[in-house]
């Protein structure tokens, strides 16, 4: 019987090549594609989206994992194919960042996680109008409609979308919306079924939409989690941390800091991420593969004080010179 534990640890480890080789290993045994699927692949990547939902995981690592996954989904697609569009699938999703903006690494991020969970995603890419999104979806017809934008000024176009998917053959069909200027507040402004603060947010999102999860809690995802009192009380007064710099190329991404004790991980603020962003676009390094080569941590460094407020003391200093 197929080790289904050793292929999500693969999974979560990343190991591609070990992941598309048990997946035809467990093929050969006679083990049914939806079973590989729902055991083998969906299960590791619930658990990897889990962990970036409580920041054990972050960006890099879940794109690793996520290039880990589709290796494995090469190899069902065939089969997934030959019983229908719909077998085995939680649902469908069709993904596009709204007209005028260019921004796609977070929505690139969102669909390798909902392909995690199970969705058939189909991404009609940056720039989509109205009417772009219409046609894609008498095409492909979707459950769910996600919309990303990282403009204020390209944001307000989501309410086009909505507006204009508000009738009929297009009127069944749920509007889920996504960005770094995107809020709950905005997202009920505009008539969303939803808004995910983040990739893994948005997949609890989807699932609830399609009626296979429940009902997300609305709430940013949290760069620094409170520590415990009883950690605080063991850390002795001349506490020393250990940390990196996640940069994307040269450019700071986000922080992480460890000691014996505990980890934070903590993002920059979001002109941090529009700017990489920016970057990659005008590189043209904008899909999975070539977005996840460009990251790389710092030197290991150390410093006197908790995680917590080192984290903040570095982002702080990283703000104000950049």
């Amino acid at each position: 019987m197929p080790d289904y534990a050793l292929m999500n640890q693969c999974i979560y480890e990343g190991k591609a090549k070990e992941v598309e080789q048990m997946t035809k290993d467990a093929l050969a045994e006679g083990r049914h594609f939806k079973e590989v699927l729902e055991q083998g692949l969906i299960a590791g990547m619930s658990v990897v989206g889990e962990d970036f939902k409580h920041n054990i995981l972050y960006v890099p690592e879940v794109l690793i994992s996520a290039r880990a996954m589709k290796a494995g989904m090469a190899v069902l697609k065939p089969l997934l194919s030959a019983h229908g569009p719909d077998t085995s699938s939680t649902g469908r999703l069709l993904m596009g960042t709204v007209r005028g903006d260019l921004h796609d690494i977070g929505k690139n991020l969102v669909c390798m996680m909902a392909e995690g969970a199970g969705f058939v995603v189909k991404d009609i890419g940056v720039d989509q109008s109205v009417e772009k999104f219409q046609a894609a979806a008498d095409e492909f017809k979707p459950d769910i409609i996600g919309m990303s934008a990282l403009l204020t000024t390209t944001m307000t176009y989501m309410k086009t979308v909505i507006d204009g998917c508000d009738k009929p053959p297009y009127d069944h069909i749920k509007m889920a919306i996504g960005g770094a200027p995107i809020s709950q507040m905005f997202a009920d402004e505009i008539g969303a079924d939803g808004y995910g603060a983040d990739a893994s947010s948005a997949v609890d999102l989807f699932l609830y939409l399609v009626g296979k999860g429940p009902a997300p809690k609305a709430a940013l995802r949290a760069g620094v989690k409170p520590t415990a009192s009883a950690i605080a009380a063991a850390r002795p007064a001349n506490n020393v941390v250990k940390y990196q710099i996640l940069y994307w190329k040269d450019l700071p991404s986000s922080v992480k800091v460890w000691d014996d004790f505990g980890e934070v991980k903590m993002d920059l603020p979001a002109k941090f991420a529009e700017r990489i962003d920016a970057t990659a676009q005008k590189l043209g390094l904008t899909s999975g593969d070539a977005y996840t080569a460009e990251l790389h941590w710092g030197e290991e460094q150390s410093r006197p004080g908790t995680p917590e407020d080192v984290a903040k003391a570095i982002v702080k200093e990283l703000d104000s010179t950049a």
